[in-house]
């Protein structure tokens, strides 16, 4: 993207977050405990807000077009894609970059190990996240940032710009049996919500070639994701099933350049895949050669009951 010096109106940005700026509100509550209220920083505080990395973005970038900050957990990188999509199909803009950035300080990490979030050892193996495992007990927690253009198509094919993928649609869904800090179990909602995000995209089932899951080893999360895709496929039609957050974790957004590496025909490994749960019957890729996808649906649905769909298709 080229950026100028000029304040930009037609440049959007859009990023998710699930902990906002964690080192910053650790420096400020540091200050709290050891020196009492009166020492906190204010420059600290107004850091310490959800939206400080879109602002800085956009200050960096000079993008004073429309500026999201999405903070729905595991759903967020997916939907931040969504939002910039939508705001240059409405014409508010003419680029976007969208994406999801996260630190992981060690309080973050502390918080997550507190609630039995985290991957755990088993059978004196070492800790690491078992997407889809019968033997699944929690993710790897991870930080970085991800960040994608988004255009209108015409202005990039005048530009010659080599275009990655086509945002074919999105979707979606609000799962109201979801507590505050878990998954919920409203099946039939989520796979209704798919359904309808693939209708109104013009694509069937049939169509897809390659499911980005967001599993990432959650017991309660990757249930609800495999039994979300068999009622929308049926058991045992799924495409193959890439589930890198085995391999990137949960958090940051990777798994967003792991949909766009797959639509290029990159090749994925083995994720260490054991012993296959039974009540899920969803097996993920094996690591060997797949034929380069038309089309592949990225899906995560996260705790407190947000779920996102998005549909990439080879240009």
């Amino acid at each position: 993207v080229e950026v100028t010096k000029d304040p930009d109106p037609g440049l959007a940005v859009s990023l998710a977050t699930t902990f906002g700026p964690s080192l910053y509100t650790q420096e400020l509550l540091d200050q709290l405990l050891e020196e009492g209220p009166e020492a906190m920083s204010p420059s600290l505080f107004t850091e310490c807000v959800a939206n400080a990395a879109s602002s800085q973005v956009a200050i960096r970038c000079h993008a004073s077009g429309p500026n999201s900050t999405i903070c729905q957990r595991e759903a967020g990188a997916i939907l931040a894609l969504a939002r910039g999509a939508a705001e240059i199909r409405a014409g508010k803009a003419h680029r976007a970059l969208a994406g999801a950035v996260e630190e992981m300080t060690p309080v973050a990490h502390a918080f997550l190990d507190r609630f039995g979030a985290l991957a755990r050892t088993f059978d004196n193996k070492p800790e690491r996240a078992s997407p889809l495992d019968k033997n699944r007990n929690g993710f790897v927690a991870a930080e970085g940032a991800t960040l994608l253009v988004l255009e209108d198509e015409s202005e990039a094919r005048s530009r010659e710009s080599k275009i990655l993928a086509r945002v074919r649609g999105w979707g979606g869904v609000f799962d109201a049996s979801a507590s505050r800090v878990g998954w919920g179990t409203g099946v039939e909602v989520t796979s209704n919500a798919l359904r309808s995000c693939l209708d109104r995209s013009g694509v069937k089932p049939s169509d897809i070639d390659i499911v980005v899951s967001g599993a990432s080893g959650a017991r309660a999360g990757d249930r609800l994701e495999a039994l979300t895709l068999n009622q929308v496929w049926g058991r045992g039609e799924l495409p193959p099933v890439l589930v890198p957050k085995a391999v990137t974790g949960e958090y940051g957004g990777a798994f967003l350049a792991a949909a766009v590496l797959a639509l290029g025909g990159a090749p994925f490994g083995a994720t260490g895949f054991a012993a296959p749960d039974p009540e899920l019957s969803v097996v993920p890729h094996d690591g060997t050669d797949l034929p380069e996808p038309r089309k592949l649906l990225i899906s995560s649905l996260a705790s407190g009951g947000a779920g996102s769909w998005l549909i990439l298709e080879r240009v």
